[in-house]
């Protein structure tokens, strides 16, 4: 079915189309009107997507505007979902008339074999313009893979990943220094890489140092032994960029403190970029010096949440594709994604358990063999639905299922409400809209608040996260109740 799918913009201006031919003589004229656009997709998506996703991309002639073939079906999906808006316009800024836009699949690419298909590579950096090999950090190191191109951008991280391409762009002014925060396993590593790679990636010298807050202190310590404190703040001090993860690891560090913040003065002063990770807001980190947490909050905070069900599948296929090179067909991914937690990380064990049954075997991937690969790791059948998480919370806290999906404005009931509709997005995978829906027909930004109000408590007080993770994991051990029969609840409810 894929296969057969073009991903076609007809009507790019709302005026009436017109073939690329009657402005120019046929391919010349396309491969013109491209190459034009390939210099504005090459400045405002940067080198390293531009690499990965455009220039594979080939123009073929086309009764009805241009053309662009993909290598595989699953390039062609990528690039339809995140960049055909931007070719779109990028053509439309160059071309003469009107035309119309179609990414279609490569007869080479159209038919996978055996569940692979071919699949660009990104594993490793880009080559640096010129043919040279992609700079290095000065200090620390950088994973290959985890670069922009293999982000996947959904409603959870989409603030987070916008901040990280721009402070790339406008390094050390909009927003320094950059504070992401989230819990294990959503993707803040990730970024950070990705930011790291973009500025190694740039024509002049970028000093880059791309390390574990651990590392950091370790580095100090060492220095400290061997006298060499003066080579240590060159050392650090010098940077263009610094991207320090883990910074909770600080806490309750005097001695690393003090040097991480003169080190931070000194770079905010020369206008270098500074971006740090946690799993925990500043206000939320014990033991950390008031001056630190000070100059933390003077930049930008963003937070990546629990990915939705939707983009959990979207990351399964993503890395299928990169880390394995196999398609994986929808309700096999939803499958997995329904059956694993919210960290990333989960979903890369799940993945990898299924592609090493498969090669054990020489089998395909099928819904069956998924089935029998984590079956034995503990996997449950099916992802918990609202319903069970609106009776687990309301068996929780001995309040009625009408309380928590009505408009009722209590205190109590409103926090009662507002973790049900959190856990109805990290555990049973469900999106925005369709919350609020089950909770009485409320907007999906009411849902947002909710979601990131339970977020916020939850790093805060270790009391509302000792509760979120025991409901959480009971949900994911109950998803079915054995002896009950559909639709009846498990507890009945009382008023409070």
């Amino acid at each position: 079915m894929l296969s057969s799918f073009s991903a076609g913009v007809d009507n790019c201006t709302g005026q009436r189309k017109m073939p690329l031919a009657s402005f120019g003589e046929g391919r010349h004229a396309m491969q013109s009107v491209w190459g034009r656009a390939l210099e504005i997709l090459r400045e405002e998506l940067g080198a390293r997507n531009f690499a990965t996703w455009i220039a594979p991309l080939e123009v073929a002639e086309d009764e009805n505007g241009m053309r662009l073939v993909a290598p595989s079906r699953f390039f062609r999906e990528w690039v339809t979902r995140y960049f055909l808006t931007s070719i779109r316009d990028a053509i439309q800024r160059v071309s003469p008339s009107p035309c119309g836009v179609r990414i279609v699949v490569s007869e080479n690419g159209g038919a996978a074999v055996s569940g692979k298909e071919s699949v660009p590579e990104t594993k490793g950096p880009a080559r640096a313009r010129g043919g040279h090999k992609p700079r290095r950090p000065v200090i620390g190191h950088l994973v290959p893979r985890y670069t922009f191109a293999t982000f996947v951008v959904g409603e959870s991280n989409r603030t987070a990943a916008e901040a990280a391409r721009a402070v790339t762009r406008e390094p050390g002014k909009r927003f320094n220094p950059l504070f992401v925060f989230g819990g294990v396993g959503l993707g803040k590593t990730h970024l950070i890489n990705a930011v790291g790679h973009e500025f190694l990636e740039r024509e002049t010298a970028q000093r880059v140092a791309c390390l574990a807050a651990e590392t950091f202190m370790n580095h100090m310590i060492a220095s400290l032994r061997q006298d060499q404190m003066a080579a240590f703040r060159d050392r650090y001090r010098q940077l263009d960029v610094l991207i320090l993860d883990d910074v909770q690891f600080l806490a309750g560090k005097e001695r690393t403190q003090e040097e991480f913040f003169h080190t931070f003065n000194a770079l905010q002063r020369d206008g270098k970029q500074i971006v740090l990770t946690s799993d925990k807001p500043p206000t939320a980190i014990q033991g950390l010096e008031g001056r630190l947490r000070s100059r933390f909050e003077g930049g930008l905070i963003v937070d990546i949440r629990p990915p939705t069900l939707e983009m959990r599948v979207a990351i399964l296929e993503q890395k299928a594709v990169v880390d394995h090179g196999l398609h994986l067909e929808g309700e096999i991914a939803e499958y997995i994604a329904r059956g694993t937690g919210p960290s990333v990380r989960e979903l890369e064990g799940a993945l990898n358990r299924v592609v090493a049954a498969a090669n054990f075997r020489g089998e395909p991937v099928t819904l069956e063999l998924v089935r029998e690969a984590l079956a034995a790791f503990g996997q449950p059948p099916e992802g918990a639905s609202m319903d069970t998480v609106l009776d687990r919370v309301a068996a929780e806290f001995q309040t009625s299922i009408e309380d928590l999906q009505s408009h009722r404005r209590g205190r109590l009931v409103a926090e009662r409400r507002q973790i049900a509709m959190y856990l109805c997005r990290l555990v049973a995978g469900a999106s925005d809209p369709a919350i609020g829906q089950k909770f009485g027909g409320r907007d999906h930004s009411t849902v947002v608040h909710a979601v990131r109000a339970v977020e916020r408590k939850r790093a805060a007080d270790p009391a509302t996260a000792a509760l979120l993770a025991r409901l959480e994991a009971s949900l994911r051990r109950e998803t079915t109740f054995p002896g009950r029969s559909p639709g009846e609840p498990r507890h009945a409810p009382r008023k409070p």
